[in-house]
């Protein structure tokens, strides 16, 4: 029996695109170990007000940084016996900074204030959608081309795209990055008062 549908050509096709990130995520965190809590909170608060100054200063914006809440943590010594030898406060500030020039001088500008926890967070690429597009083209363009050389392997002509797949993009990311949503880059900072 003769098949009376059209023939079809299945392929799939590759696009990729190289890009430099421009958006570095770096977390801080102002530590302090003691006794005396409130005199430790008082320290702690201080550092990262210095540290939200520095990022106003690099003119990076409010929403582009946050800070955690406090913690407090009790330290332990458990040789020879479990005693509680004081206690640590400690609070973790996120930056988001639009290019590699903010990006040393937050760096620069974290070590002169003596944080001594400091750590990179994740990169991002400012026009991610953007390039999945042109990724996106790539990849159409490399399917048609495999469909036309099939086609002409097979004494055939190739014509208009019967149906079109698309797998979602996806973006290479370091595997220290942390997950984040769309919603966490608007989010409030918080200040200490």
């Amino acid at each position: 029996m003769l098949s009376t549908g059209p023939d079809s050509i299945t392929v799939s096709g590759n696009g990729e695109i190289a890009a430099q990130p421009d958006i570095f995520r770096v977390a801080a965190t102002a530590r302090e170990q003691g006794d005396d809590i409130a005199a430790m909170k008082s320290r702690v608060d201080d550092a990262v007000a210095d540290m939200l100054d520095l990022a106003d200063d690099l003119d990076i914006e409010e929403k582009q940084v946050r800070a955690s809440d406090l913690h407090v943590q009790p330290q332990w010594q458990y040789q020879p016996e479990r005693k509680l030898i004081g206690h640590e406060v400690s609070r973790d500030v996120i930056f988001r900074a639009n290019g590699l020039d903010t990006y040393t001088q937050l760096l620069e500008g974290l070590a002169k204030q003596g944080v001594r926890d400091i750590r990179p967070a994740g990169t991002e690429v400012s026009n991610a959608d953007e390039l999945a597009n042109r990724a996106l083209e790539k990849a159409v363009a490399d399917a048609r081309q495999r469909a036309r050389i099939i086609a002409e392997a097979a004494d055939r002509e190739l014509g208009k795209a019967i149906q079109i797949h698309a797998q979602d993009v996806q973006s290479p990311q370091p595997v220290m990055m942390m997950a984040r949503s769309k919603e966490s880059g608007n989010a409030d900072s918080y200040r200490p008062r």
